[in-house]
């Protein structure tokens, strides 16, 4: 299948929420956004309020939030306020990293409740559930992908970008543990077509990427 630099636009969520990222980070993703109208951009939080209203009037581009990020050790009830907030201030979508201590400690009900509640506090907006895929065993992705579809969020989403890169063999766990229950976002690492186009191939309908990479990938695109 052929895709148009539209097309693979619209499967990219651009970001500014490494540590470091600068109003002038946010400010050019927000600008590539206009541009070429990226689905969704995600900012820090003390950034978020600029690009809500910078987005104000493109209805077709989300504003994301974090939750719990980018650890997702924080308390349950952290988290749900947060959701809170976020919804609130209209984002279109959540990320939230799940507790990824208590799913290596074999707590999954922990896990399990976490995500569930965070789902509920977040209402209709759509959470998509970090599991940090390359902090993770096979059986802790497998795990953590059951535990994703089974309690109310939107999107199975592979990392935060601080923990390094997401492998074909993280989406190829991800697929045989839970098949096609729940849409797959990908983040860290992915910085070319050729990676977008075949990570497609294998499920993938979403991704996350910084706003270097995300460029370099439309340009790539052959129109």
């Amino acid at each position: 299948m052929t895709y148009s630099k539209h097309d693979i636009a619209r499967m990219i969520d651009i970001s500014a929420v490494q540590a470091q990222s600068t109003q002038a980070d946010v400010d050019a993703i927000i600008a590539a956004a206009k541009a070429h109208r990226f689905i969704c951009v995600f900012p820090l939080h003390g950034f978020l309020n600029r690009a809500l209203d910078a987005m104000a009037n493109e209805p077709d581009i989300m504003v994301g939030g974090v939750i719990g990020f980018p650890s997702g050790g924080e308390l349950t009830e952290f988290k749900i306020h947060q959701a809170k907030i976020l919804t609130a201030m209209g984002c279109g979508e959540v990320d939230m990293v799940l507790n990824v201590g208590m799913l290596k400690s074999g707590q999954d009900g922990a896990v399990a409740r976490d995500i569930r509640r965070v789902a509920d506090a977040a209402g209709n907006t759509p959470l998509k559930v970090i599991m940090e895929a390359p902090l993770l065993t096979n059986d802790e992705i497998a795990r953590a992908a059951k535990l994703i579809c089974d309690n109310g969020a939107s999107f199975i989403k592979t990392g935060t970008g601080w923990s390094g890169t997401t492998t074909d063999h993280h989406i190829d766990v991800i697929k045989k543990a839970v098949g096609n229950t729940l849409p797959l976002k990908v983040a860290g690492g992915v910085r070319n077509l050729e990676t977008v186009l075949r990570m497609v191939d294998m499920g993938v309908s979403r991704f996350g990427i910084g706003y270097a990479s995300a460029l370099n990938i439309l340009n790539e695109v052959k129109e």
